[in-house]
């Protein structure tokens, strides 16, 4: 992909600014993932480790499962309301580009959405490909390569817009939980709900952290530590400047979500109450934070077939045929649509570095 025009980026930059070399071995290292996998370097025991234990846990719940009907469901699925999933899942990453440049403006770097779009895309990739967010941490390397802002300040955006993120489906999951279920909680459910709280819990008080510890123990701190803390701090709450328009953005995100789940289910020729659809979609996202598995594999799974089943009655195999497809859709389409993608960047850089 082409640079941005110098008129259409402005960018920040420190003189003098040398990165923490740990964050580099790691966001180099995510750039690197595709090929790691490729040659088998990049699922070792430990990742193996973090996909074969919730798989054990996923088999040992469905092991009643008749996993024929549950197959024959998700073949005999209507593939246009399949492909209006597909579509209303991809329509979100313009607008998640588009807050995530508004995120960036903020900071100083000002960017249209369509220039991070395919940076987006990549980050995605692999965050599908390998656990603990990795492709967040390349998106962010790929940042700096490419308009040659501090690695710090864009891993603080991205913090940022993962806080939003969680505060936003945080409150549509209580607000779906209240419409679905009335002020009562279902017991089967109180897991989720504590869960739910206790995540929300750890990030307020990680923010308290950034904002009111982080400046008054800085002093004890070398200079060059102090100062990549500082651009940390910077991105993440200089990003909260954009909430009047990037807040509205992530609800609009997180209900196409939704909608997403609503056209899987409907393809399945299931059906849930709105609030209800809401409830699922959130509260199977918020595992996807645990940066534990790829793309929460194995976790998410858990959580939609344990409340389609417990909270809202659905038979196990159909809340498996649920999960599955819905799973096709929002990760293994992005193996696909971004190894492509991959392919290219890669293609790319290997022409602009041979013409050097």
């Amino acid at each position: 992909m082409a640079r941005a025009p110098r008129d259409e980026a402005l960018l920040t930059r420190r003189t003098g600014h040398v990165e923490d070399p740990t964050i580099e071995a790691l966001a180099q290292e995510a750039g690197h993932t595709d090929e790691l996998a490729v040659r088998r370097q990049l699922f070792g025991w430990r990742e193996a480790l973090s996909i074969l234990i919730p798989l054990v846990l996923l088999l040992v719940v469905a092991r009643n499962v008749d996993w024929g009907t549950a197959l024959a469901t998700i073949r005999n699925s209507n593939p246009l309301l399949v492909v209006a999933a597909l579509a209303v899942y991809y329509a979100t990453f313009p607008i998640r580009a588009r807050r995530w440049a508004r995120l960036l403006r903020e900071g100083g770097l000002a960017l249209r959405g369509r220039d991070l779009l395919e940076i987006l895309m990549l980050g995605w990739f692999v965050n599908c490909l390998a656990p603990a967010k990795l492709g967040d941490l390349y998106r962010s390397y790929l940042v700096k390569q490419r308009f040659n802002v501090s690695l710090s300040r864009t891993v603080g955006v991205v913090v940022a817009e993962r806080l939003l993120d969680i505060f936003v489906v945080f409150a549509l999951f209580l607000i779906g939980g209240y419409i679905a279920f009335g002020r009562t909680i279902v017991p089967d459910l109180r897991l989720v709900y504590i869960s739910a709280a206790a995540l929300a819990a750890l990030i307020a008080l990680a923010f308290v952290g950034v904002y009111y510890v982080a400046p008054r123990v800085a002093r004890f701190f070398p200079g060059e530590v102090r100062r990549i803390g500082r651009l940390f701090r910077e991105g993440v709450l200089h990003s909260f400047r954009a909430l009047p328009e990037a807040g509205p953005e992530t609800v609009v995100i997180w209900l196409a979500e939704a909608a997403r789940l609503a056209f899987v289910l409907a393809a399945l020729g299931l059906e849930l109450p709105i609030s209800g659809v809401i409830f699922v979609a959130v509260a199977s996202s918020l595992l996807t934070t645990v940066p534990l598995t790829p793309a929460g594999f194995g976790f998410v799974e858990l959580a939609v077939v344990y409340v389609l089943t417990t909270g809202f009655g659905l038979a196990t195999h159909d809340a498996i045929a649920v999960a599955v497809l819905d799973r096709l859709v929002s990760v293994f389409s992005v193996i696909v649509i971004g190894g492509v993608i991959y392919a290219r960047h890669r293609r790319q850089e290997s022409l602009l570095h041979s013409r050097r």
